[in-house]
């Protein structure tokens, strides 16, 4: 297996799919971050280039065997050493008083449905998630979308369920991620290689720099993607300078150790004591059922796992362009990053680390294909396995 750390030095542009060209008004859309496809496309075509640097054709096959994971977002500091930044776990809920601008983090859990109570919930499902308690304060807008590792590990071991955080903590807990890079370009005449009146049209891309408050240049931090590549089968990547993603902006590869996220060992034994853990997905899913995982739940290990509950975000949508078809992919949705599945594993003790140890920091879509391509990179945190009371309040009002 290798790893490998792509640094753009350009702004990196991935598209959201809708039509673009040239002309006067147009705008280039990019992505808040690429989707694993991208990724694993810009590996494998380096990894099927000749000795110049052009693209095999004879080779796809078996570049379309490479295993890839990622990718994630990473920060540099400035002698180079790499921190994993996750996406921000989707039960995690930020809330701020509009008085005292008190930050309140709150964890999301599944909730005993009252004897008589009625809804909507999918019958494949056994407990809604939220908040056990009413609380009317505002969600906190400037809550980070990626977590520093440190404190996204705090997070999978027994996560307090409610804590207060202070400006500080709040700045120590991650950020935004890749900042927006927008551009207007003018169009040229093909012909006279001078612009054309009116010809102004914009693309936006992603620049991997932070930038803190503080003037010293030490606090600026330079952001880049991991991902990790298996099965290359002799195949061959070169370190250096190479183009990827939308108007092939350059990107630096270099190798790198495996600076992937280690499961921490007391949640694998917390796991495999109790019988029930959450899955935190750290890169977009398919599945063939929308938001329900179909290839996790299948027996393996000696053991069943059951899904008790779910809490996904909005679906992303993915296209894209087939070049060994010469056609256009068709469309499917994702199950956003971040998302959390709420498990009970079942069978025994031994057959429970065999599981957690084998799906932890896995792809875990439901076709082979799309876990090769990285979708669905997984990690495993605790569950106590039960069901939160609602509050007597919140039964009264509905």
């Amino acid at each position: 297996m290798q790893h490998w750390i792509i640094e753009p030095y350009d702004p990196l542009i991935v598209r959201d799919g809708r039509p673009f060209g040239p002309h006067p008004g147009a705008r280039a859309r990019t992505l808040p971050f690429p989707f694993p496809s991208t990724i694993a496309g810009g590996l494998r075509t380096r990894a099927g280039e000749d000795g110049n640097g052009i693209f095999d054709p004879d080779q796809i096959p078996r570049v379309k065997g490479i295993t890839v994971r990622g990718p994630l977002l990473v920060e540099l500091d400035p002698s180079g050493n790499a921190e994993a930044m996750l996406p921000a776990p989707r039960d995690a809920l930020f809330l701020q008083d509009n008085e005292t601008r008190e930050i309140t983090r709150h964890r999301l859990q599944p909730l005993q449905v009252p004897a008589g109570a009625d809804g909507d919930l999918p019958p494949d499902l056994a407990y809604p998630v939220g908040l056990a308690r009413p609380d009317l304060r505002k969600p906190f807008k400037d809550a980070p979308d990626y977590w520093h590792w440190s404190c996204f590990e705090e997070w999978l071991f027994k996560p307090p369920v409610l804590k207060a955080l202070d400006s500080k903590e709040m700045a120590g807990l991650g950020h935004a991620g890749p900042g927006a890079d927008r551009r207007v370009h003018v169009a040229l005449d093909p012909q006279t290689f001078s612009g054309i009146d009116g010809g102004l049209f914009a693309t936006g891309g992603l620049s991997f720099v932070r930038e803190s408050k503080a003037e010293s240049l030490h606090s600026v931090r330079r952001l880049a993607l991991a991902v990790s590549a298996d099965n290359l089968d002799g195949l061959a990547i070169e370190e250096g300078f190479a183009p990827l993603g939308g108007e092939r902006r350059i990107m630096s590869w270099q190798k790198s150790a495996d600076i992937f996220p280690k499961i921490p060992g007391k949640v694998i034994e917390e796991i495999v004591k109790t019988g029930f853990c959450r899955l935190i997905l750290l890169t977009p899913a398919v599945f063939d059922q929308g938001w329900q995982p179909g290839w996790l739940l299948q027996p393996r290990h000696g053991l069943q796992p059951r899904l008790k509950a779910a809490l996904t975000g909005k679906p992303q949508t993915i296209s894209g362009w087939d070049f060994e078809q010469k056609g256009p992919k068709k469309t499917r949705r994702l199950v956003p990053a971040g998302s959390v599945y709420f498990l009970e594993l079942g069978g025994q003790e031994s057959s429970r680390r065999e599981w957690a140890e084998a799906v932890s920091m896995q792809n875990i879509s439901d076709e082979e294909v799309d876990r090769k391509s990285g979708f669905g990179l997984a990690i495993l945190g605790t569950w106590s396995g039960q069901a939160v009371e609602i509050a007597e309040e919140v039964t009264k009002d509905a």
